[in-house]
């Protein structure tokens, strides 16, 4: 089964959540992350949609915040967000932030990109 990881750009707990939204709402690019745009937009639960695709797939899909991610997952990547799939003992990256970022905050729009992997 193939394995995937999306990596946020954005700090895991309260103070990382904060700063995720305050450059949200100020507009700051350097805490933009698309990859939170089709998981969460401006819901700290979640999208609906987000969780009913999550629900609906057999890939094996799991999300980190930058701070939890692994050496070699920062290493990986081109810049965050990131999706990378473990693949030949290694993790290699096959959507960065642009791509992410044509996906247009659609849930549906990257599990049919990954699946396509």
């Amino acid at each position: 089964m193939q394995k995937f990881v999306g990596i946020y750009n954005a700090e895991n707990g309260l103070s990382g959540e904060l700063r995720y939204v305050l450059g949200k709402l100020t507009s700051d690019k350097s805490k933009k992350c698309e990859l939170c745009e089709i998981t969460h937009g401006l819901n700290p639960f979640g999208k609906p949609s987000w969780k009913k695709e999550l629900s609906n797939t057999t890939v094996d899909f799991h999300l980190l915040h930058k701070n939890e991610a692994t050496n070699q997952q920062i290493e990986a990547t081109s810049g965050l967000p990131s999706i990378l799939e473990f693949s030949d003992h290694a993790w290699i990256e096959v959507f960065d932030a642009r791509a992410i970022a044509e996906m247009k905050g659609s849930p549906f729009q990257l599990f049919e990109a990954i699946r396509g992997c």
